[in-house]
């Protein structure tokens, strides 16, 4: 991991970046993994677009997202306080995104 970024380009989310199953569905574990790998790779592919050098998320991120994340050399930060989060918003003009939903929607702050 880098020790110093010049410029960096952060991304703040409130949420966590992980897949929620469905309860009361019945499916095979082979086919909720490629379900799971296959969301978190578009996840984290919108968010690689984005080009943030720095994913802040105020929540837990899942394992197959991290290795994910690390494979685009973007800067993971997990459990980050919301008055921390805050903070960092204000001070770099970043928003705060509530979900994953609306990463294709945001502009990174620089």
């Amino acid at each position: 991991m880098a020790r110093e970024i010049k410029n960096p380009r952060i991304m703040l989310l409130s949420g966590g970046i992980d897949y929620t199953r469905a309860e009361h569905r019945i499916a095979s574990l082979n086919t909720l993994l490629e379900q799971e790998e296959k969301y978190l790779q578009i996840l984290v592919g919108k968010i690689t677009k984005l080009k943030p050098s720095v994913l802040m998320v105020s929540r837990a991120v899942s394992r197959k997202a991290q290795e994910l994340l690390l494979e685009t050399n973007i800067i993971l930060l997990q459990h980050v306080k919301p008055a921390l989060m805050d903070s960092i918003s204000r001070q770099t003009g970043a928003t705060i995104l509530s979900s994953t939903d609306h990463v294709q929607n945001v502009m990174v702050s620089c």
